[in-house]
């Protein structure tokens, strides 16, 4: 067996890189480590495919950064069988480890990802890209776009960057008019409302750095669980958090507006291009269609 560490000197408030070689050093684990730090965008994808595609044993991957490391990882591995990921969670938003029983400190600890046990999820397709966690359209996707461009001023970080388009786009691009259709039907907008402010096909519960967006989502069901919310004033936007945060939303009696539903397949058509969020990066895409892939990947989940 061969254990694959690939490292994201960029992930989080500072580089761990060094810290990790140390720790993984320590491990003394049997058969061959290899460890791989990412350059740019893209790496870890690159990085996992070589490995595992040119591997005549089973090999273990470890994707130590965050989301976004976890997703170029995990697209490297699609269709691939002689491995498994294990998801290091070192980002800002961590949320695709948040769905499992194991602890958020278990999921840090490499001696116990090292020893974890596997198990097959379900992935999410969209137009050849895939997610593990979430795939969203909407005001979240604005705020990542419009978050890029600010974080361009001087003195700016990615976090504050961050907040900014969050104020921004509540008063600017909480406004969409896609069409949205769940296995060929139309869904339509509840009455008095005429355009949608965000949509999510979750796989895992948690997306946006902690809201449990669909808490009825399951990796292992075979179904996409799909949340629309429609472009809501900021006050009732303001009283929803909570509720959404802790994913008491679906048939919460002060918020009737809110859509749920289990399907196989999602479209979103609108007469110009989409932003659309797979696992937070964003891609411009026409009329996405999103579909499940039962048991597709294989996940490394420390013991509790």
């Amino acid at each position: 067996m061969k254990h694959l560490f690939i490292l994201n000197a960029y992930a989080g408030k500072k580089s761990r890189v060094d810290e990790l070689k140390q720790k993984i050093a320590a491990l003394k684990l049997d058969g061959e480590c290899i460890i791989e730090v990412t350059k740019c965008r893209g790496d870890a994808r690159i990085i996992a495919k070589k490995y595992v595609s040119e591997a005549d044993e089973f090999v273990r991957v470890y994707a130590c950064g965050g989301d976004g490391t976890a997703n170029e990882a995990m697209s490297g591995l699609v269709g691939l069988d002689n491995c498994a990921l294990g998801v290091i969670p070192l980002g800002t938003g961590n949320d695709f480890v948040k769905s499992f029983d194991s602890s958020f400190d278990d999921f840090l600890d490499l001696s116990k990802m090292t020893q974890g046990k596997i198990v097959t999820i379900d992935l999410l397709e969209c137009d050849g890209n895939y997610a593990m966690n979430s795939i969203s359209v909407g005001y979240d996707c604005a705020v990542a776009n419009q978050a890029q461009k600010i974080k361009r001023f001087p003195l700016m970080t990615g976090s504050a960057a961050y907040k900014v388009a969050l104020v921004y786009c509540l008063f600017s691009k909480r406004r969409h008019k896609f069409r949205t259709y769940a296995d060929e039907e139309l869904i339509n907008l509840p009455d008095g409302y005429k355009t949608q402010m965000m949509c999510i096909a979750g796989n895992g519960k948690f997306y946006g750095g902690g809201f449990k967006a669909t808490p009825r989502a399951d990796f292992q069901d075979g179904c996409i669980d799909f949340v629309s919310v429609p472009t809501v004033s900021l006050l009732k936007f303001a009283k929803l958090i909570g509720a959404f945060t802790r994913g008491e939303h679906i048939g919460h009696k002060k918020a009737p507006f809110i859509i749920h539903k289990k399907c196989k397949k999602l479209q979103f058509v609108h007469s110009e291009n989409i932003n659309i969020g797979l696992d937070g990066e964003i891609f411009s895409m026409k009329d996405p269609v999103i579909s499940i892939i039962p048991m597709a990947m294989n996940i490394i989940v420390p013991e509790k």
